[in-house]
């Protein structure tokens, strides 16, 4: 369970920084995007970049993956 790695500022920046990739995207509200996009989350933190700019980085480079995956995958 994700409260149990990490503390409450960090949840909460993940949490925000999910919101942020994923309001103004097209499939912002599907959840397998959704999905992807805090798994690269997760493991930022897990990483100790808990940071919401970092957060946000590395939900962004999860939009890219998947777009490239879906382009030419």
């Amino acid at each position: 369970m994700i409260s149990e790695h990490f503390d409450t500022r960090t949840r909460i920046n993940m949490k925000l920084a999910l919101e942020r990739v994923c309001r103004s995207r097209p499939r912002g509200e599907d959840h397998g995007f959704r999905k992807s996009v805090a798994e690269n989350i997760i493991r930022c933190a897990l990483a100790g970049r808990t940071g919401i700019s970092q957060l946000v980085d590395a939900g962004e480079r999860a939009v890219i993956r998947t777009h490239t995956e879906k382009k030419f995958g």
